[in-house]
């Protein structure tokens, strides 16, 4: 029995070492790789070095009510876990191939019994009961597992809803809402045009848009911009305005957009800023003149029990306002008479109800004897006033139009007098002092200058310029000294040039093809007399006694005058024999002195 032992031993050392030959033979980078087991027996065997990965990108936050959208990232097939057993929400989503994908979950539409309805981006399976109210406030445990084996976990968190809250503008009733509005995919709309036009205000003429700004929270799936009736269609989502004082035993004043044409209201979501714009079509509301209270309104969102945030209706955003009719006056900035000289414009402004931004047109129109219609914009301002200037270049002149802000005939309407350029010269009698003659009254139509001739039709004064208008007790300073009563012509000379300077090339003032101007009989004091030397004989002048004139004495001769040349005030007087002869002594020195009055023309 005994040699047996050391046969048996020998077998099992043969045994031992047969058994760890292969071991020894793997390459050294093979001998620490662990095997991943697989339920298919005819896969090949998959090694740590190949091991399913996910990524999730982090912990989400969601208000409820609101879509959450994150992305998954995956090696192979893989199932987005959102809940666990008992929290009351466990959902599995199945991913297929490998990639990123994008998952969006409704919490809104959670309730749906079909997960598909709230769930896009993969295959849903709702483990849980499905849900009576839509998602609650909570923490929920998210993962992604690859082949059955968890590679990434996160959390996400669903927030109650915040309280919202609701203001007021108007727009002007020019804006067109239609054209920025969005469609039933709770897209945002273009809300830029809108808040561009707008105005913090509560006061809305019949007409123009009452807008109620919304900071919304939680209805970015709920809201259904084509129905807020507040029943399941509308996603229990109302929109209603009413009267807030109104007539005993009426239910009149209030309407509900979608059931009553009187709230015609355009919803313009911004969800990506948090707001909704609900813009109200004033226009077929009246306002009560005789009950002023009865023209307050109060706006209201409204969440119905439809509605699967709320446990009965709930006003979640109010604001109010107050319609008035639409009015607006209407005045010329000077008065209702135009002038010539006033730079061919005529400025208008005035107030209205209207909304800012609001555009208004100013008409002026006349039928005869050229007929003509100007038209001329306006922009209501912040202060709801408005001003616009008229341009009246080429249009006929010595009429009357009428003057009125379209919309707002007859209350704004006007006439208006569009004076004719006539230029005039009224050259009164009169005694001369300060060596200077007084027009009584002149009207340049393009400012300029008058000039003062003798019988002779010597320049012997002017007056300083003459702005373009009207003006009274104008001043005319003499160049040379004038004696005894004799006749001036006042001529209205146009500064031509535009320099405000007098030249001898300024043109006369012309009236059916004369020239414009005045005569006067002006008195002057009498020349000095000559009287001899006392001690020498020499002949020595004297003046009588009156005030010395302020010029150089150089008496002028004063001949028959003559006519005006347009509508004269002065009349013709003839000279009295001592006048003459005083004249023919003075001959001498007028024939030396030549033309020296020249240079005032």
């Amino acid at each position: 029995m005994h040699p047996i032992r050391p046969l048996a031993a020998l077998v099992a050392a043969l045994l031992l070492v047969a058994t760890a030959a292969p071991a020894l033979a793997l390459p050294p980078d093979e001998r620490t790789r662990s095997v991943v087991p697989d339920t298919d027996a005819d896969a090949p065997a998959v090694f740590a070095a190949d091991a399913a990965s996910a990524s999730i990108g982090g912990d989400l936050t969601v208000t409820r009510g609101d879509e959450v959208t994150f992305t998954v990232s995956h090696s192979g097939p893989a199932n987005v876990t959102v809940g666990e057993p008992g929290s009351g929400f466990h959902l599995i989503v199945a991913l297929g191939g490998s990639g990123t994908d994008e998952v969006t979950i409704d919490t809104y539409a959670s309730t749906a019994a079909d997960p598909d309805e709230f769930v896009e981006g993969g295959d849903a399976t709702l483990l849980s009961k499905p849900l009576s109210k839509s998602l609650m406030p909570s923490r929920y445990l998210m993962n992604v597992s690859v082949d059955g084996d968890e590679r990434a976990v996160a959390t996400l968190t669903v927030e109650p809803r915040e309280e919202m809250r609701a203001e007021s503008f108007v727009a002007p009733a020019e804006f067109e809402v239609t054209e920025y509005a969005t469609g039933a995919d709770g897209d945002d709309a273009d809300v830029g045009a809108l808040t561009d036009v707008m105005s913090d205000s509560n006061v809305v003429a019949v007409g123009d848009y009452a807008v109620m700004r919304v900071e919304e929270s939680g209805l970015e799936s709920a809201l259904n911009v084509e129905n807020l009736t507040g029943g399941a269609a509308a996603n229990g989502v109302e929109w209603s305005v009413s009267q807030v004082s109104p007539a005993p035993n009426s239910d009149s004043g209030a309407y509900t957009a979608g059931l009553d044409d009187e709230a015609n209201v355009t919803v313009l979501p911004a969800f990506e800023d948090g707001t909704v714009y609900f813009v109200w079509d004033t226009s077929a509301v009246e306002a009560d003149e005789d009950r002023p209270e009865r023209n307050e309104y109060e706006a209201r969102l409204t969440l119905t029990a439809a509605n699967g945030l709320v446990e009965e209706d709930t006003v979640v955003a109010a604001t109010t306002f107050r319609l008035v009719e639409a009015e607006a006056s209407l005045e010329p900035v000077n008065d209702t008479v135009q002038y010539p000289w006033e730079n061919d414009t005529f400025v208008v402004r005035g107030e209205t109800t209207r909304a800012p931004n609001a555009t208004l047109e100013v008409r002026l129109r006349s039928p005869r004897p050229d007929a003509f219609l100007l038209i001329s914009e306006a922009t209501v301002d912040a202060n709801r006033e408005y001003e616009t200037t008229i341009d009246l270049y080429g249009v006929t002149r010595g009429v009357t139009a009428t003057l009125w802000t379209d919309e707002f005939y007859p209350g704004t309407a006007q006439e208006v007098t569009l004076v004719a350029p006539n230029a005039t010269v009224r050259f009164d009698d009169q005694s001369a002092r300060d060596a200077a003659v007084t027009l009584a009254f002149v009207e340049a139509p393009e400012g300029g200058f008058v000039r003062i001739h003798d019988a002779d039709g010597n320049g012997v004064g002017r007056s300083d310029y003459l702005a373009p208008g009207r003006h009274e007790n104008v001043s005319a300073g003499l160049s040379l000294p004038l004696y005894e009563e004799q006749t001036l012509r006042a001529e209205l000379v146009n500064d031509s040039d535009g320099d405000a300077a007098y030249s001898r090339n300024d043109s006369e003032y012309t009236r059916s093809g004369r020239v414009v101007g005045d005569t006067a009989r002006v008195a002057f004091e009498s020349p000095p007399t000559e009287t001899p030397a006392a001690a020498t004989g020499t002949p020595t002048a004297t003046v009588a006694a009156t005030s010395a004139p302020t010029a150089t004495p150089y008496p002028v001769l004063s001949e028959t005058p003559l006519g005006p040349s347009d509508g004269t005030s002065g009349t013709g007087v003839p000279l009295s024999p001592a006048v003459a002869v005083a004249a023919i002594l003075a001959a001498a020195g007028l024939f030396a002195r030549g033309t020296t009055g020249e240079d005032d023309e």
